[in-house]
């Protein structure tokens, strides 16, 4: 059992033979449909519709979480039908209702890259099981559950196995890895991290053991808890590379990329950095001998790479690599433009924001215009999937039209983007409420630049609204964007000389940058000074000397204390 129990690279969905699956409608119907049965009975493709519907009901998805739902059980059923035993299908409709009530539990939940983990897990654990372990007849009924999509009785017969008396370290191990494997397929995270657990604790030597615990534990966020296992597991692959590089360079480059992303987690950004250049070195050097197995992974970890240096301040090197990133997904996407299109409109997204902040305007006006492009063609396939980022592409092209003084475009991309995000926010208004208050906002700022202060108070004030709404569930989440409108409310009523009110917002204004500024002095600090700033002015025109000094004198105090960056 234990010679047999190996660490494997699996390429992923790349190793799925062809195969036929049935399709569900991406385009964000009201209702699933299949657009293709692939030959499935007809009764079992109408409950895998009904119960499909039950269960994205329960959830309580809008129309684009729907189509990513869609999307990702297209690609589990495509896995299905690669590796699962034909009878499976018929058992698909209740593992896709689970996996839609654990999209309620957890509203932020990607489900193509779950659908995509799903699969690849799939495959190992069938090619696991295709190896005979032990003598024992339960073994055979468990592969065949497993094989049939058949979790509840593979759970049940591998809980039973696992509770034998006297068994070995090594076996134990096995089987309680298979039964996190089992669990985790059916989408019971805290039951698969609990065997997970109990097969690296029997066997921590075992590298496969290892990998499945620390992904596990990342991916449910437990950070901490994953580090040492990933340090352990990094050290034991380089050990074992020193005799055969090729064999576990992909291993070792895998479980950097990870720690990566779980040191920039715990805010080690040093430690991040190391771990993606390393990350990064592995990937290229595979990549030269199998570009479409691996450039979308140095495509990925030079994306990481330059989030991280963009929120370590150094944007000029988060462009250069967000560059890198981009040429490598346009050559993906000239050979497959479906799964990568996508990726290169994200990637102009994220440039040109960086442009922005470097004041490249028109670098960044290209970077959005080309995006939107892209963004535009992929909405009319299937626009539930794409419109917000869509209108997110529209907004950030109006402010860099806004900025350059083209107030006609900014108006026209701000009416498009706020088209969108109203209708968004009305199929979920907690996800989508607050990017259409800062589509608000910012419309409101352009509305006052172009002389039309009603209009603009009536945008600031919605967002507002809708702010204030967000907040009474989260306060902490919205304090700045309430604090931000209220003080540019402010600015409005005092130049349009309604003194009261702009007092009134300012305090506002000033009641949460208090809070903020107490909490992070370095990122709210400025905005505090500038919101005192502001009625100490407003005093000061209104002939309230004495208050607009004690109000100049807070904002000295605040610049003194240096809680200004």
């Amino acid at each position: 059992m234990a010679s047999a129990w190996a660490f494997v690279e699996v390429p992923g969905q790349a190793a799925h033979g062809p195969a036929c699956s049935p399709v569900f409608a991406e385009r964000g119907a009201p209702a699933p449909r299949l657009d293709a049965d692939c030959g499935l009975p007809a009764a079992s493709a109408r409950e895998l519709v009904q119960a499909l519907e039950a269960g994205l009901r329960g959830a309580g998805l809008d129309s684009n979480r729907r189509a990513a739902f869609a999307h990702a059980a297209n690609s589990i059923m495509a896995a299905v039908a690669a590796s699962a035993d034909p009878q499976a299908m018929h058992r698909l409709a209740p593992l896709l209702v689970a996996l839609a009530t654990r999209a309620r539990a957890s509203p932020g939940l990607d489900f193509v890259a779950l659908a995509r983990r799903w699969g690849e897990r799939y495959w190992r654990l069938r090619h696991d099981t295709s190896v005979t372990r032990t003598s024992d007849p339960r073994e055979l009924e468990v592969d065949h559950a497993i094989a049939s999509l058949d979790f509840d009785t593979a759970a049940r017969l591998l809980a039973g196995q696992i509770a034998e008396p006297g068994q070995d370290p090594p076996l134990l191990a096995a089987r309680r890895h298979t039964a996190a494997t089992v669990e985790w397929l059916r989408f019971a995270p805290d039951r698969a991290l609990v065997y997970a657990k109990g097969a690296y604790a029997a066997q921590p030597a075992n590298i496969e053991a290892a990998a499945t615990y620390a992904d596990m534990l990342d991916e449910e966020s437990a950070y901490e808890q994953a580090q040492p296992v990933y340090e352990a597991l990094l050290s034991r692959y380089q050990r074992l590379a020193h005799d055969n590089p090729a064999r576990w360079r992909a291993a070792i480059a895998r479980t950097s990329a990870r720690l990566g992303r779980l040191y920039a987690a715990l805010q080690l950004p040093q430690d991040a950095e190391m771990a993606y250049l390393r990350a990064l070195a592995h990937f290229w050097a595979l990549a030269r001998t199998d570009p479409p197995t691996y450039a979308p992974a140095v495509a990925t970890t030079f994306e990481s790479l330059a989030l991280l240096y963009r929120d370590a301040q150094r944007p000029g090197d988060a462009i250069d690599l967000y560059r890198e990133a981009l040429n490598l997904e346009r050559a993906l996407a000239q050979r497959d433009p479906r799964a990568y299109e996508a990726s290169v409109a994200a990637t102009l997204n994220d440039l040109g924001v960086l442009y922005e902040a470097v004041r490249l305007n028109d670098d960044a006006k290209r970077a959005y215009e080309e995006a939107l492009g892209i963004q535009r063609r992929l909405v009319s396939g299937s626009p539930a999937l794409y419109r917000p980022v869509l209108a997110r592409t529209l907004g950030n092209l109006g402010n860099v039209y806004s900025a350059a003084g083209d107030r006609a475009a900014a108006y026209g991309a701000y009416s498009e983007a706020l088209s969108l995000r109203r209708q968004l926010a009305a199929e979920s208004f907690m996800l989508n409420g607050a990017d259409l208050a800062r589509t608000l906002a910012n419309f409101g700022a352009l509305e006052r630049a172009q002389a039309h202060p009603e209009r603009a108070q009536r945008a600031y004030r919605e967002a507002l609204g809708i702010f204030r709404r967000l907040a009474r569930r989260e306060p902490a989440a919205y304090r700045a964007d309430e604090a931000r409108t209220l003080n540019n409310l402010g600015v409005l009523l005092s130049r349009t000389h309604r003194a009261r009110g702009a007092e009134t917002a300012y305090r506002e204004a000033i009641a949460r940058y208090e809070v903020l500024a107490r909490a992070d002095p370095a990122a709210h600090g400025q905005d505090y000074a500038r919101v005192l700033g502001n009625l100490s002015r407003l005093y000061r025109e209104t002939g309230r000397a004495r208050e607009a000094d004690a109000v100049a004198r807070r904002a000295a105090q605040l610049l003194a204390a240096g809680q200004v960056r």
